[in-house]
């Protein structure tokens, strides 16, 4: 079993990472602490054993958009609006995840609160995979930080922003999914 920071879920065997920040209940949702560590489970991204297509950067974000818009409406939630100031922020920082190597992890969310005003909460999920964006977003939906995010009602707009990266010779898209709410 692999260990992780708080709210990072490994799957390396599928080669899916994910982390979730955040929570709708309180203002701007912000790391304070150094994360704790936690055993995770690897979760299984499809059927077959090859990477998914992963298109380009900006189709692969308008799909996780799309599906975690779908697992809200089959939760009975109204979608997430775009947001092109989260989409600006998520950005530099799944630019930044790269630059590091591709670990997964948190930077505070109060400048993202500060530039997307009046937003004040937000909350994010990263993901490192080569798995399509319906199997990112249902382990996110197993995970119940990420789960968190992409069902609180407290958060009304959404902006992902992913970009490539090759692990050992497999395409990867490394992707940052800010939630924001009033």
């Amino acid at each position: 079993m692999r260990r992780a920071p708080a709210g990072v879920l490994l799957a390396a065997a599928a080669g899916l990472l994910l982390g979730a920040c955040g929570q709708a209940d309180g203002p701007t949702t912000t790391p304070t602490q150094a994360p704790s560590t936690q055993s995770v489970a690897p979760v299984s991204p499809g059927t077959d054993d090859a990477p998914a297509d992963l298109g380009t950067p900006e189709e692969y974000a308008q799909q996780v958009v799309d599906e975690t818009n779908a697992a809200r409406e089959t939760e009975g939630l109204e979608p997430l609006a775009p947001s092109s100031c989260a989409e600006e922020q998520a950005l530099p920082r799944a630019e930044a995840l790269v630059a590091d190597g591709g670990e997964l992890v948190h930077a505070p969310l109060a400048p993202v609160s500060a530039a997307c005003e009046p937003a004040s909460r937000a909350g994010e999920n990263l993901s490192r995979a080569a798995a399509s964006a319906a199997d990112v977003v249902d382990a996110w939906l197993g995970s119940p930080g990420h789960r968190s995010n992409l069902l609180s009602p407290e958060f009304t707009e959404l902006g992902v922003a992913c970009t490539p990266m090759t692990v050992d010779e497999v395409d990867e898209m490394l992707c940052a999914q800010i939630f924001l709410g009033p």
